[in-house]
């Protein structure tokens, strides 16, 4: 297979990228900010990486992180400049990253280790199927849908308290 494999570590401030070629050599990694500078940053260096070694598949893996991630997983699934490639987006569990992570018994905790142990994952093929997340138009009325269901709720409980 061709692909180019994308751990990445999110949190809040920043993701922290691993870029792994098809044999399991390091290609990069670097940090980028969670926003939308950062991750026009991180497809040109997935481009540049994809090109540079003519590979045509790019799996990115990146752990399940509140809703750190979404804004990440919507950008790199409509972004065009990947288009032509065979692209595929995967949200881990980080029950599965962290059994992943104990077979490497000598290797430390952090974010850039972090990242690779999603990439390696990745590599090893032992994921669940792509992610699949609604249309980003939709998430702010399904936050707003959410956030005025909890309301009622607490008023219903607060009125049958009195």
């Amino acid at each position: 297979m061709n692909t180019l494999y994308v751990g990445i570590d999110v949190s809040s401030k920043s993701n922290v990228i691993y870029l792994m070629l098809p044999n399991g050599d390091k290609h990069s990694n670097f940090s980028v900010a969670n926003s939308h500078e950062g991750s026009t940053q991180l497809v040109k260096r997935i481009l540049s990486a994809l090109t540079s070694h003519s590979l045509d598949t790019v799996l990115i893996g990146l752990e399940a992180t509140s809703v750190y991630g979404d804004n990440l997983v919507y950008f790199l699934r409509e972004d065009a400049t990947l288009a032509p490639f065979n692209r595929k987006i995967h949200v881990l569990n980080p029950k599965q990253v962290k059994k992943f992570h104990d077979a490497y018994n000598d290797l430390p905790k952090n974010d850039y280790v972090d990242s690779f142990v999603i990439a390696d994952c990745l590599r090893f093929g032992r994921i669940n199927k792509e992610v699949y997340m609604g249309d980003y138009r939709y998430k702010a009325l399904q936050n707003l849908t959410r956030a005025r269901f909890f309301a009622v709720q607490n008023l219903v409980k607060k009125s049958s308290d009195l």
